[in-house]
């Protein structure tokens, strides 16, 4: 790396979660060797966008000249960027003038506050991303500009379920199929599920309940009740034009039953499937993804393709049920009516399942220093037992969370922005 032995982007207090309003507070670290000359500036830059992208066959054109060809889809939403010059000047400035940095150890800090609107919960997917970074850039005119990046979480907007009055009632459903070959048919396979409400947060436990009844002369091999994150992402072609959509399905737990024999019935008593750190339903804020969960209770029929499924609707928020806190209400039991003005215990926040993956730098080559590992947090409780009651009081925790239903815009806060520092930017060297 020669002369450049550290450059790093370094939040204060080791915070990477922030909320709409906040500021966020940090330096960027460098540590050289020997001196560095022919410097322009240090730049740093703060941004946030959502971004689909996909790509498809398609044949174009016809006869001898018809081929196959792949197509990209893509399509971006930006919700907010800038710019701010640590040290030196920008490539605006055509002044000519260079600055220089002796050996040793630098700290340039930097400060900047989010937008105080909603935001969305930062997001890694397949198809699509939501993505909050800092950015800061050593400019050498005529040389390799060096860069480095540091991302970081938002709490996007909450989804309360306590606002929700259907989120205390189970998920239920039911249906009968019939298993037939041409001429032959046997009697219909009936199954009915319910999970014991419909609003959850992770670290909850949902537990479902269901029956199959046989009357076919197939074998139902086993019963399964999965959770399904269905995402939905939008994009346009070669990035214009009408929308087109890609659909994934992705389980994030399940639980298996027995199945039963020809003219019998099964039963799948109070199975639990824990719900791990995810975001939660819709991605409020984001115009270009979805979100949408469910309980997917499936009958497999032995010897067939055939499958009896049953779809069960579920909220995952980041405020839990009032209920979700007394001891009171063991699965399975129905709540119609909340306790009044509770004292909600903060969550905690974990990275999201399936933990950092390796985020490569946009040019396509590797960053300065190493790789860049990151994963977005989320809300998560901690249930210390399989009956889904939360550990209360509390431990001791940080400032964040931000307290539910946050009013947007956040009011303001005095402590920010901190005192000018009469030292900042240091003069050039």
């Amino acid at each position: 790396m020669g002369k450049l032995r550290v450059f790093e982007i370094v939040f204060d207090n080791d915070n990477d979660l922030y909320r709409a309003g906040d500021w966020v507070q940090g330096h960027v670290k460098i540590e050289l060797s020997e001196k560095k000359t022919e410097i322009r500036g240090i730049e740093i830059k703060y941004k946030a966008k959502a971004k689909t992208k996909w790509t498809e066959e398609e044949t174009q054109g016809e006869g001898d000249d018809e081929e196959r060809v792949e197509v990209d889809y893509y399509l971006k939403e930006k919700y907010f960027e800038e710019k701010m010059l640590i040290l030196g000047k920008n490539k605006k400035d055509k002044s000519g003038a260079k600055v220089h940095l002796d050996a040793g150890e630098h700290i340039f800090p930097f400060q900047f506050q989010l937008p105080a609107k909603p935001l969305p919960h930062a997001f890694e997917g397949r198809f699509g991303r939501i993505r909050y970074k800092v950015r800061a850039k050593i400019d050498r005119p005529g040389k390799h500009d060096h860069t480095v990046e540091k991302m970081f979480s938002v709490v996007g907007v909450p989804i309360d379920l306590n606002n929700k009055p259907e989120a205390s009632m189970p998920s239920k459903s039911e249906d009968e199929k019939t298993v037939c070959c041409l001429c032959c048919a046997t009697g219909p396979i009936r199954a009915e599920a319910q999970t014991n409400k419909s609003g959850y947060v992770p670290g909850e436990t949902i537990w479902v309940t269901g029956m199959v009844e046989n009357n076919s002369t197939r074998e139902i091999s086993s019963i399964t009740a999965k959770l399904i994150q269905k995402l939905e992402f939008k994009a346009e072609r070669e990035g214009h034009g009408s929308l087109h959509h890609k659909v994934l399905y992705i389980t994030l737990g399940e639980a298996r039953g027995e199945g039963c024999g020809e003219n019998e019935t099964a039963s799948f008593e109070q199975k639990s499937i824990p719900v791990p750190s995810c975001p939660p339903s819709d991605l409020e804020g984001c115009g270009i993804m979805d979100i949408e969960y469910y309980v997917e209770f499936e009958a497999d029929v032995s010897g067939t393709p055939f499958d009896l499924e049953l779809k069960l609707p579920i909220t995952i928020g980041t405020v839990p049920l009032f209920s979700a806190y007394s001891a009171a209400f063991p699965p399975g039991d129905v709540v119609t009516q909340q306790p009044t003005a509770p004292h909600l215990p903060p969550a905690a926040y974990e990275v999201a399942m399936g933990g950092p993956q390796e985020i490569p730098s946009k040019s396509g080559y590797d960053y300065t220093f190493g790789k860049m590992m990151y994963a977005p947090k989320y809300p998560y409780y901690t249930f210390p037992n399989a009956g889904g009651d939360l550990a209360y009081p509390p431990a001791a925790d940080s400032a964040y969370p931000p307290p539910a239903n946050p009013a947007y815009p956040p009011p303001a806060n005095p402590a920010y922005p901190p005192p000018a520092n009469p030292a900042y930017p240091p003069p050039a060297q």
